[in-house]
């Protein structure tokens, strides 16, 4: 397997816009359970979640970043 620039500069870019992503999903969900009193252990597993979500979310947009890098220069692995 060869490793493309252009797919790496895809999956930057992909993670980029997964950061950016994660970060205003975060934000409505912090905001919403806010309003929601809870004990120390659902926040402290509210904020599990929030890391598990961001780690498959940046995997993900990543993911999507290489295959649209490599899409648009057409390497598909074809001589």
């Amino acid at each position: 397997m060869e490793i493309s620039l252009p797919g790496l500069i895809g999956a930057f870019m992909g993670s980029v816009v997964g950061v950016m992503d994660f970060g205003i999903v975060a934000g409505l969900l912090r905001r919403a359970w806010e309003k929601k009193p809870g004990d120390a252990g659902l926040t402290a597993r509210r904020e599990l979640i929030l890391k598990g979500a961001f780690v498959v979310n940046l995997f993900v947009f990543a993911g999507l970043g290489w295959w649209f890098g490599v899409a648009m220069t057409g390497l598909n692995g074809a001589n």
